[in-house]
Protein backbone atom coordinates (compact mmCIF):
# COMPACT_ATOMS: atom_id res chain seq x y z
CA UNK A 1 0.00 0.00 0.00
CA UNK A 2 1.31 3.26 -1.44
CA UNK A 3 1.48 6.12 1.27
CA UNK A 4 -0.87 9.30 0.02
CA UNK A 5 -0.23 12.40 1.42
CA UNK A 6 -2.99 14.39 0.27
CA UNK A 7 -5.63 13.96 -1.60
CA UNK A 8 -7.27 16.40 -4.35
CA UNK A 9 -10.25 16.03 -5.92
CA UNK A 10 -9.14 12.82 -8.60
CA UNK A 11 -4.99 13.50 -7.65
CA UNK A 12 -3.15 11.74 -4.82
CA UNK A 13 0.13 12.58 -4.11
CA UNK A 14 2.57 9.92 -2.69
CA UNK A 15 6.45 9.65 -2.77
CA UNK A 16 8.79 10.06 -5.41
CA UNK A 17 10.14 6.42 -6.05
CA UNK A 18 13.59 5.82 -8.61
CA UNK A 19 11.48 3.83 -11.06
CA UNK A 20 9.83 7.70 -11.75
CA UNK A 21 13.05 9.29 -13.64
CA UNK A 22 12.10 8.68 -16.74
CA UNK A 23 8.31 10.05 -16.08
CA UNK A 24 10.17 12.92 -14.54
CA UNK A 25 12.33 13.72 -17.46
CA UNK A 26 9.22 13.25 -20.29
CA UNK A 27 7.14 15.51 -17.88
CA UNK A 28 10.33 18.29 -18.35
CA UNK A 29 11.09 17.26 -22.28
CA UNK A 30 9.61 20.28 -23.44
CA UNK A 31 9.01 24.47 -22.46
CA UNK A 32 5.47 24.09 -20.89
CA UNK A 33 7.16 21.56 -17.85
CA UNK A 34 10.31 23.58 -17.62
CA UNK A 35 7.91 26.72 -16.60
CA UNK A 36 7.81 24.95 -13.25
CA UNK A 37 11.55 24.91 -13.01
CA UNK A 38 14.75 25.76 -13.14
CA UNK A 39 15.47 23.92 -16.10
CA UNK A 40 16.43 26.32 -18.94
CA UNK A 41 16.47 23.34 -21.36
CA UNK A 42 15.32 19.88 -21.71
CA UNK A 43 15.89 17.95 -18.12
CA UNK A 44 18.51 15.09 -18.39
CA UNK A 45 17.66 12.20 -16.83
CA UNK A 46 20.21 12.97 -14.21
CA UNK A 47 18.46 16.34 -13.55
CA UNK A 48 15.16 14.01 -12.71
CA UNK A 49 17.23 11.75 -11.04
CA UNK A 50 18.56 14.37 -8.61
CA UNK A 51 14.38 15.64 -8.34
CA UNK A 52 13.77 12.19 -6.69
CA UNK A 53 16.59 11.77 -4.73
CA UNK A 54 16.28 15.05 -2.91
CA UNK A 55 12.59 14.79 -2.54
CA UNK A 56 13.41 11.47 -0.51
CA UNK A 57 16.23 13.10 0.93
CA UNK A 58 13.62 16.28 1.78
CA UNK A 59 10.91 13.78 2.50
CA UNK A 60 13.22 12.21 4.95
CA UNK A 61 14.59 15.10 7.02
CA UNK A 62 11.41 16.98 6.95
CA UNK A 63 8.29 15.04 6.76
CA UNK A 64 7.14 17.01 3.51
CA UNK A 65 8.50 17.19 -0.08
CA UNK A 66 7.65 17.50 -3.79
CA UNK A 67 5.53 14.38 -4.36
CA UNK A 68 4.62 12.26 -7.27
CA UNK A 69 0.76 13.40 -8.36
CA UNK A 70 -0.94 10.35 -9.33
CA UNK A 71 -4.77 9.67 -10.57
CA UNK A 72 -7.43 6.97 -9.06
CA UNK A 73 -5.64 4.57 -11.56
CA UNK A 74 -2.29 5.31 -10.56
CA UNK A 75 -0.83 7.34 -13.57
CA UNK A 76 1.20 10.15 -13.71
CA UNK A 77 -0.03 13.32 -13.87
CA UNK A 78 3.05 15.34 -12.57
CA UNK A 79 4.49 16.37 -9.25
CA UNK A 80 2.95 19.03 -6.43
CA UNK A 81 4.74 19.64 -3.12
CA UNK A 82 7.37 21.63 -1.06
CA UNK A 83 10.98 22.41 -1.72
CA UNK A 84 13.33 24.20 1.12
CA UNK A 85 14.65 27.18 -0.53
CA UNK A 86 18.74 27.76 0.25
CA UNK A 87 18.89 31.25 -0.84
CA UNK A 88 16.05 31.92 1.88
CA UNK A 89 15.86 29.60 4.40
CA UNK A 90 12.38 28.98 3.60
CA UNK A 91 9.75 25.99 2.08
CA UNK A 92 8.12 26.90 -0.90
CA UNK A 93 5.08 25.50 -2.64
CA UNK A 94 5.57 24.40 -6.22
CA UNK A 95 3.91 21.76 -8.72
CA UNK A 96 4.08 21.04 -12.23
CA UNK A 97 1.08 19.05 -13.63
CA UNK A 98 0.72 17.51 -17.28
CA UNK A 99 -0.97 19.80 -19.86
CA UNK A 100 -3.40 17.65 -20.76
CA UNK A 101 -4.92 17.23 -17.30
CA UNK A 102 -4.34 21.20 -16.66
CA UNK A 103 -6.56 21.47 -20.03
CA UNK A 104 -9.34 18.94 -18.96
CA UNK A 105 -9.17 20.62 -15.09
CA UNK A 106 -8.36 24.30 -15.18
CA UNK A 107 -9.24 24.77 -11.73
CA UNK A 108 -7.04 22.17 -9.84
CA UNK A 109 -3.78 24.44 -9.30
CA UNK A 110 -6.12 26.26 -7.43
CA UNK A 111 -7.68 23.58 -5.79
CA UNK A 112 -4.47 21.70 -4.92
CA UNK A 113 -2.75 24.77 -4.00
CA UNK A 114 -5.10 25.42 -1.17
CA UNK A 115 -4.96 22.19 -0.63
CA UNK A 116 -1.20 21.84 0.08
CA UNK A 117 -1.32 25.34 1.89
CA UNK A 118 -3.34 24.01 4.27
CA UNK A 119 -1.49 20.05 4.80
CA UNK A 120 1.51 22.32 5.32
CA UNK A 121 -0.11 24.89 8.27
CA UNK A 122 -1.90 22.22 9.41
CA UNK A 123 1.33 19.60 9.52
CA UNK A 124 3.93 22.13 10.61
CA UNK A 125 5.15 24.29 12.71
CA UNK A 126 6.17 27.03 10.00
CA UNK A 127 5.21 30.56 10.23
CA UNK A 128 4.95 30.97 6.44
CA UNK A 129 4.97 29.68 3.20
CA UNK A 130 6.51 31.06 0.28
CA UNK A 131 5.60 30.16 -3.81
CA UNK A 132 8.87 30.78 -5.86
CA UNK A 133 7.59 31.32 -9.23
CA UNK A 134 9.27 32.88 -12.64
CA UNK A 135 8.48 35.31 -13.91
CA UNK A 136 7.37 34.45 -16.72
CA UNK A 137 4.85 31.59 -15.47
CA UNK A 138 1.84 33.58 -15.34
CA UNK A 139 -0.37 30.84 -14.70
CA UNK A 140 1.15 29.70 -11.61
CA UNK A 141 1.77 33.84 -10.62
CA UNK A 142 -2.68 33.91 -11.12
CA UNK A 143 -2.90 30.49 -9.26
CA UNK A 144 -0.42 31.12 -6.10
CA UNK A 145 -2.75 35.19 -6.03
CA UNK A 146 -5.81 33.22 -5.95
CA UNK A 147 -4.60 30.90 -3.65
CA UNK A 148 -3.78 34.18 -0.88
CA UNK A 149 -0.30 34.53 -1.53
CA UNK A 150 1.12 37.81 -1.68
CA UNK A 151 4.40 39.19 -3.64
CA UNK A 152 6.82 40.03 -1.44
CA UNK A 153 10.21 40.35 -3.66
CA UNK A 154 11.80 39.50 -7.04
CA UNK A 155 15.30 38.30 -6.66
CA UNK A 156 17.31 35.18 -8.70
CA UNK A 157 16.71 32.03 -7.19
CA UNK A 158 18.38 29.32 -8.07
CA UNK A 159 19.37 30.73 -11.45
CA UNK A 160 16.10 32.20 -12.35
CA UNK A 161 14.47 35.10 -12.23
CA UNK A 162 11.48 34.80 -9.68
CA UNK A 163 9.08 36.09 -7.65
CA UNK A 164 8.29 35.33 -4.41
CA UNK A 165 5.19 35.36 -2.86
CA UNK A 166 4.14 34.93 0.70
CA UNK A 167 1.17 32.68 2.59
CA UNK A 168 1.12 33.51 6.29
CA UNK A 169 -0.33 30.71 8.78
CA UNK A 170 -3.64 31.54 10.38
CA UNK A 171 -2.24 31.89 13.31
CA UNK A 172 0.29 34.75 12.22
CA UNK A 173 -2.46 36.11 10.52
CA UNK A 174 -4.21 36.33 13.48
CA UNK A 175 -1.43 37.38 15.38
CA UNK A 176 -0.76 40.10 12.99
CA UNK A 177 -4.63 41.19 12.10
CA UNK A 178 -4.78 41.68 16.74
CA UNK A 179 -1.30 43.95 16.54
Amino acid sequence: MQTIFLECGSVRLVPFAPADINLLKDLHSDPFGNRCTEFSTNCSVVDAAELVRSAQQTQDDLGFAKWKAISADEAFQGWAGFTPVSETSEISLNYCLRHDLLERDQDLPKRLCRSLSEWFFENTYFSHLVAVVRTDNRSMREVVQDSGFRHRESKVIEGMQADVFQLFSPSMQSYLLSA
